[in-house]
């Protein structure tokens, strides 16, 4: 048995045991679904083992000299090349698929992009604490789930935190309480318990309720009678005194939070409760925490910013990066772009059908260990090796904290790791 850190989300456990046979993952003690589908995956039926080239409409096995042969001739036929995904790859492909942007004069971007990757900059902006799992394990007294149905989306996260007895917190679930805030009664609802709060809010309202809260903190007694957003007086006072009396609180902010318009900045208004919060309260600290999804997707931002001083949409001229307001989303609403390069992602499954449809027009070569819509409209597909369990390599999780991950198998035979295919075709277009 071999203890290794889990790829299955963002949280990374690392107390999962695993026995291997040499071949395969045969046993595994104290994985989630998500980490066991993760492992599952080695000998899954939708496995991509061999490099293939779209020929008379039908993907066909090819040699990889002809699979990388043929990325070339795209490449060099391009000015607008867009490479999207990264967040299922470790940090060292991600170097190399920055270097690769460079390179063809591209511009690159992570899933991080449409989850939470902006709010790390208006963190910056206002100087708010965000906080490692160690700190809420060992401190944290509240915890506050606002559009995040932490208990299907990062399964063992409540388990870690809200049932751990810490450091500084003797006692457990005991002394603890979660506040839920969203406009779906979701699974992580059921851990509910008589100190708890479940506040159903109307969908789209978390700006007002986060307007309310804030001018309470500015001049107490300013609740309306008839509430807001769907939560009532009462609910509204239970809420802001929690808010106001934990020692150690922390508000994690999931995809729920989000909103595409840019005039209706939700998460940074979000920021500006907490620290009015931590400037009136002396008692203790709000902290904030981001939940991500894929299990390495903080870490394009980690590595973007050390190599540009940007976290994320990297546009790239003349070899030299640019300034650009686009994001993924933007190149391809626009047509900006003429071909791309898809890595370890789903955009053709995941992106609105106008978009998806844009993508698919244009050549779509794509870098995976698996079977997908995108893969299935692919020019070319070119099989990768499953990080965490074929190669290691360094990951960041959710908290930004480093992970090392570890190989504890070989890939099928002729398949190479993200960071070897972006390195070879680095080579090839020389």
């Amino acid at each position: 048995m071999e203890r290794i850190p889990c790829t299955g989300c963002s949280l990374l456990c690392d107390d999962i045991l695993i026995g291997t046979d040499g071949l395969f993952v045969d046993k595994i003690y104290g994985a989630c679904l998500k980490g066991k589908e993760r492992f599952d995956q080695v000998s899954s039926k939708n496995r991509l083992t061999s490099p293939m080239i779209r020929k008379s409409g039908n993907l066909e096995n090819v040699s990889w000299d002809n699979a990388l042969e043929k990325v070339k001739e795209i490449l060099n036929a391009s000015s607008k090349p867009l490479l999207y995904g990264f967040s299922t790859s470790n940090c060292e492909a991600q170097a190399k698929g920055i270097q690769l942007a460079k390179k063809i004069n591209g511009f690159i971007d992570s899933n991080s992009v449409i989850c939470l990757g902006k709010a790390l900059n208006i963190a910056k902006e206002t100087g708010i604490t965000l906080t490692t799992l160690a700190e809420i394990i060992n401190k944290t007294d509240l915890i506050v789930l606002w559009g995040s149905n932490a208990a299907e989306s990062i399964p063992r996260l409540l388990n870690k935190i809200l049932f751990s007895r810490g450091k500084f917190r003797m006692t457990g679930r005991e002394i603890k309480t979660i506040i839920i805030i969203d406009p779906v009664k979701t699974a992580s609802f059921g851990v509910m318990q008589l100190r708890d709060l479940a506040l159903n809010i109307h969908t789209g309202k978390d700006l007002d309720l986060i307007r309310v809260l804030k001018e309470e903190c500015c001049k107490e007694g300013s609740f309306p009678k008839e509430g807001v957003a769907g939560i009532d007086e009462e609910e509204l006072k239970r809420l802001f005194l929690n808010l106001m009396g934990a020692e150690n609180g922390v508000i994690f902010i999931g995809q729920g939070l989000l909103r595409p318009l840019p005039e209706v900045n939700v998460i940074k208004e979000l920021f500006e409760l907490v620290n009015l919060i931590n400037l009136k309260q002396n008692k203790g600290r709000i902290s904030v925490g981001l939940l991500g999804g894929h299990y390495n997707m903080f870490g394009f931002d980690q590595i973007s910013l050390s190599l540009t001083g940007k976290n994320h949409s990297l546009q790239f001229s003349n070899n030299e990066l640019v300034n650009t307001e686009d994001t993924i989303i933007t190149k391809i609403e626009k047509d900006d772009f003429d071909c791309s390069i898809i890595v370890g992602t789903d955009p053709i499954s995941h992106f609105p059908y106008s978009l998806s449809k844009k993508l698919a027009s244009k050549p779509l070569i794509v870098i995976d260990n698996r079977k997908s819509a995108t893969s299935d409209m692919a020019e070319i597909v070119l099989p990768s090796a499953i990080t965490g369990i074929e190669c290691e390599g360094l990951v960041y999780r959710f908290d930004h904290v480093p992970i090392e991950l570890k190989k504890i198998l070989n890939p099928p035979s002729g398949v190479l790791t993200d960071e070897e295919i972006l390195n070879q075709i680095i080579q090839k277009i020389g």
